[in-house]
């Protein structure tokens, strides 16, 4: 977290969770443009949806998370930056969403068809397309669909292929900052203009921007001590130690106690 309130837009996770999670009717008319069916209702599971799926309690968020009337569900995640472990953490995002699904002692019959969607603001796979979509199929029989009903799909605002309508490519470049291109785009934009005078978000924005602030800062001490424990370790001298970790000798001489 970075920006300022007054700086987020519509591709900071932020806003892209409230604002689609607030507005039923844009959630459902984003889902029908990017992936070209239509959805008679949706139903919103839970804003920025917890998934717990260990014994102690680790799972994950999911930024968008809802379901429809046609026994499917879907997870949207807007990826502002780009990370090469994206494919790797649709696989995990799955995951988490068949073991919310099914209950204990469920039958798999349970899992419900199911979308991890991920909205890109570069091209993750370098081929030019507006949209990748997978599914799993036989290696042996590229025709021969796993049946699953697993699908994920990666949204590249980047593309360069024309392979979207207008209104897909005036969403993208509205994205990427190029301008309000059409009625659903200019919706989207005025829900972002609310959103930016939204105190009760600011004050959650701001609350969320100092925890994290709290766990770089924890983060930064765990380093720090085991800096200086292992060149103590190395009984290099106090005043080197010092200027290296940019600590006091009194923060040395602590740590020194504790390893001995």
């Amino acid at each position: 977290m970075s920006k300022k309130y007054e700086e987020l837009d519509f591709t900071d996770n932020f806003f892209f969770g409230k604002i689609l999670m607030k507005n039923k009717n844009l959630c459902k008319e984003l889902l029908e443009l990017i992936l070209n069916i239509k959805i008679v209702k949706i139903v919103f599971a839970a804003e920025q949806k917890p998934i717990e799926i260990t014994s102690d309690g680790k799972g994950g968020w999911l930024d968008v998370y809802v379901e429809d009337d046609a026994n499917s569900v879907y997870d949207i995640e807007m990826q502002p930056t780009m990370q090469s472990n994206l494919p790797k953490r649709s696989r995990y995002y799955q995951g988490m969403i068949d073991l919310n699904l099914l209950e204990r002692g469920a039958d798999y019959k349970a899992l419900k068809k199911s979308f991890v969607i991920f909205i890109c603001l570069s091209d993750p796979f370098d081929k030019g397309l507006h949209i990748y979509t997978f599914e799993n199929r036989c290696r042996e029989n590229s025709e021969l669909l796993l049946g699953d009903d697993a699908i994920k799909v990666f949204i590249n605002a980047a593309g360069t292929a024309d392979d979207v309508s207008k209104e897909m490519k005036d969403f993208l470049d509205y994205l990427l900052g190029k301008g309000v291109g059409n009625d659903f785009v200019r919706r989207i934009d005025e829900e972002v203009n609310k959103a930016r005078a939204h105190e009760e978000w600011r004050l959650e924005y701001m609350s969320l921007f100092l925890r994290d602030c709290d766990m770089r800062e924890e983060g930064r001490e765990e380093q720090c001590s085991t800096v200086v424990m292992n060149m103590l370790k190395e009984n290099i001298p106090v005043d080197v130690i010092c200027r290296v970790a940019e600590c006091d000798e009194v923060y040395v001489e602590e740590i020194r106690k504790l390893t001995k």
